[in-house]
């Protein structure tokens, strides 16, 4: 019975090109956006991380709470120092092993000048976590860890194979790092990897505890022990040290998270699960849409099915008519739902690749065997979905109605549910679409906000400087690279301004950091923090940034001077609110043993020393020659304002920077824009996806609507007729017609509008200015659904307003 239902309904779509094509085409575009967000879910979430006891596998840190955007860590694991990790791993009783690891830039030399590379620098036990397995050599030893060891080092594969044409004898060989030389140990394959960037340096750690530095911890927990128990102990013991040892971290509280969280942040996971949300209804309105169409060939087969009714067919065998057709157009529409889910994923890929920030080695995006697997289920679902009402319809098909008249009749139930289908389609629309514009309204808001110090964002150039610890091993040797760096830019032909900075304005942020004035309570809530940047005098100048009062950094302010510092006005009003700033004294790090107290000798507009998406917070410059004597000055770069296109600069700025030392190296060369733009990308991703979904579920509800209307205007010829011969007018035939839809846009919109204030909220985000229940979203989503329900109304109206009375009423 199923294969002859099955190819009837075969024989009956085949004499349908049109419908069947139409209903493949959005159950296609429905299915392809539910298989590419799940393929998302089953790559960051569901598939477990390709290492050995990965179930045990957890990382320790302190608490990262974010500030909420999609470009932070949300909820969190941060790093810990030295003490805190030796202080864990030695105190810990419910796991079996821990391992410690920090991602490094390391500057190698080949032979034609140093490359700045992604490494990392690990503890020897680490690799035994992991269960590394070298081609060549050996893995690091403990006595590899030790301070004062011989350097060695663990090559990546491609590295070894790019770099030093695969040299079977590589181990045992010499390699230039950061200015030293360090021997090569063993190689590891190109599959190994637990950090994101997949880097190709492989470092001992070497911890010690006289000069710590920040670190990542993994633990791995004993068989039998329990997350719940293992956070217990955590807590226990943090709350020990903190009583036991003053200088323990305050205000910190330690976590403990499986390890995939240091991947796959809890920010990230919640709004993945909100797009499959959103691509669930998107795929609800693909098989409304086709289950009105599919009601439409239902009730013009109603003679037909009247027929075999009488001739003895039974119910289910008409249901099973209804749900063959809508099996097959499933079937079809994963055709066109799995290559819209393969390109989705390497849209994504690439999008998070132009902006330099790749997704970990670990995950693999495309289609599997399970996501196939859930396309299969998904489709058969849909089948139901999109033919259960049709099916329902067709197996109560009464013979007398059915045959009354030729069946030209009032269509009767079947238009009702028609009708109330497109209601649903009216409201799952304006759900979406006020997703889509919460996204689009808060890109919009970044993009047109005015920013100081971008206001020649495609002409600065910027880049980070990987410097060899072996020649400068503090922050007054690097200090002195800078400042020679920037004098040789500054003399070139081709440069505008150059100055040495930690910090972008609107793209990279140099620290954060407390402040109080000085003599100034500690406020019950903490001190205050503030974006500072490390700059040279010549800052102001190449990122256009105006100073309001007093002077900027010159040649009074050289280390051994007094501390000085320069706050933009946030800075000034939130520490001397109504009183001059100029000349008063600010304390860095308050409560700290290296507090440094610095005065105030100018005032700038308002700074965003961080990306546009962070939270904007007090900006507070200090001079670069002073540093050393304030902060521990770790990362270093450069910035050139440029008389063309930023990016046409990049190979002189590397070659002026290996000309003052052919042993560092540029990295990261990239215009002050497109910084600015990499740090949106999460942000852009959210608004295309939103927006796609929204434009999708757009013209579905608006083919609907006319698709019901068209065949409503279809069944009451005969009734628009009679209305026409008795003398109805344009305005009364308009007025049957039109209160049908205005009926179901009305009810539509109401019921969307309920729908979408709880959306709205789950949507919500300070980090990215996505604001709930915003009536600048609802009002225009009202509007613009309203206008496209008119615009899809009019043709059929048209259709209505020429029938011909004397046709429509030949054969009565």
């Amino acid at each position: 019975m199923l294969l002859r239902e099955l190819h009837a309904a075969w024989r009956r779509l085949a004499r349908r090109p049109g419908y069947a094509a139409l209903s493949i085409a959005v159950l296609g575009v429905g299915l392809g956006v539910v298989v590419f967000l799940f393929s998302l879910i089953n790559t960051l979430i569901l598939t477990p991380l390709p290492l050995p006891h990965v179930d045990r596998l957890m990382a320790v840190g302190e608490l990262n709470r974010g500030n909420g955007s999609a470009g932070d860590t949300g909820i969190g694991i941060g790093d810990i120092d030295t003490d805190q990790y030796l202080r864990l791993a030695a105190s810990l009783r419910g796991v079996d092993a821990t391992g410690a690891y920090l991602g490094v830039g390391v500057s190698l030399d080949t032979g034609a000048g140093a490359t700045r590379m992604d490494g990392v620098r690990l503890t020897a036990s680490m690799l035994d976590l992991m269960d590394a397995r070298p081609l060549l050599g050996r893995s690091l030893l403990a006595m590899d860890d030790q301070p004062g060891a011989s350097p060695v080092v663990l090559l990546g594969e491609d590295l070894w194979r790019h770099a030093f044409g695969a040299d079977p004898h590589i181990v045992g060989r010499a390699v230039r790092l950061d200015g030293d030389w360090a021997t090569v140990v063993g190689v590891l394959p190109a599959s190994f990897t637990f950090i994101g960037n997949h880097p190709q340096l492989w470092l001992p750690l070497r911890l010690d505890p006289a000069h710590g530095t920040d670190l990542y911890m993994v633990a791995r927990l004993k068989a039998g022990t329990t997350l719940a128990v293992a956070r217990q102990e955590l807590s226990a013991l943090d709350a020990r040290l903190r009583r036991q040892l003053p200088q323990w971290r305050e205000q910190q509280q330690l976590v403990i998270k499986p390890f995939s969280t240091s991947f796959v942040q809890e920010d990230t996971r919640h709004w993945v699960w909100l797009m499959f949300g959103a691509g669930v209804l998107v795929l609800l309105l693909a098989c409304v849409n086709v289950a009105n169409l599919q009601l439409v060939q239902t009730l013009n087969r109603r003679r037909e099915m009247a027929v075999r009714s009488a001739l003895g067919c039974g119910r289910t065998r008409l249901m099973a008519g209804a749900l063959a057709e809508s099996l097959l157009l499933c079937a079809a529409a994963l055709a066109i739902a799995l290559p819209i889910a393969y390109y989705g994923n390497h849209w994504l890929l690439a999008t998070f690749a132009d902006s330099d920030k790749a997704p970990s080695a670990f995950l693999r995006f495309g289609i599997d065997g399970g996501v196939l697997g859930f396309a299969v289920a998904v489709a058969l679902v849909s089948t139901a979905l999109a033919g259960v009402i049709p099916a329902w319809r067709a197996g109560r098909t009464d013979l007398k109605d059915a045959l009354h008249d030729g069946g030209k009749g009032s269509s009767g139930g079947f238009a009702r549910v028609a009708r109330a289908l497109v209601v649903a389609e009216i409201a799952l629309t304006v759900v979406l679409l006020v997703g889509a514009g919460m996204f689009v309204r808060a890109l919009d808001h970044l993009l047109t906000q005015p920013l100081a110090g971008a206001q020649h964002a495609g002409q600065v150039l910027t880049a980070r400087v990987a410097l060899p610890r072996a020649t400068y091993p503090d922050a007054v040797a690097r200090i002195g690279f800078l400042e020679r760096a920037g004098e040789r830019l500054r003399v070139d032909a081709g440069v505008l301004a150059a100055t040495a900075t930690n910090t972008v304005p609107g793209a990279q942020l140099g620290s954060h950091e407390a402040i109080a004035a000085e003599g100034q309570p500690r406020p019950a809530g903490g001190w205050p923090e503030a974006q500072m940047g490390i700059v040279d005098p010549h800052f102001l100048e190449v990122f256009g940034v105006h100073l309001l009062e007093g002077r900027f950094f010159d040649a009074r302010d050289v280390a051994g001077s007094p501390p000085v510092a320069v706050v933009d006005r946030k800075t000034a009003a939130a520490l001397w609110p109504g009183r001059d700033a100029l000349g008063r004294h600010l304390v860095l790090y308050p409560d700290r043993e290296f507090a440094s107290t610095v005065t105030v000798v100018g005032v700038t507009e308002p700074l965003q020393l961080d990306s546009a998406l962070e939270q904007a917070l007090p900006g507070l410059l200090v001079p670069l020659a002073q540093s050393a004597d304030m902060t521990p000055l770790q990362a270093v770069g450069l910035a050139v304002r440029v008389r063309g296109a930023a990016a046409t600069y990049s190979p002189r700025l590397a070659a002026v920077v290996h000309g003052v030392d052919a042993q560092a190296a540029a990295y990261a060369l990239h215009s002050q824009a497109r910084g600015a733009a990499m740090d949106r990308v999460y942000l852009v991703v959210l608004t295309e996806v939103f927006s796609a979904l929204g434009v999708v579920a757009l013209l579905l509800a608006a083919a609907g609507l006319y698709g019901v209307l068209a065949f409503s205007v279809a069944q009451r010829t005969r009734e628009i007729g009679i209305r026409r011969a008795i003398g109805a007018g344009h305005g009364a035939v308009v007025r049957a017609v039109g209160g049908q839809l205005l009926w179901q846009l009305g009810m539509g919109l109401a019921i969307g509008l309920a729908l979408a204030w709880p959306w709205s909220n789950l949507l919500a985000d300070p980090g990215l200015h996505t604001r709930g229940h915003d009536a600048a979203v609802l009002l225009p989503v009202v509007v613009l659904v309203a206008g496209i329900a008119l615009l899809s109304s009019l043709l059929p109206v048209v259709r209505a307003l020429r029938v011909d009375p004397a046709v429509a009423l030949r054969y009565e």
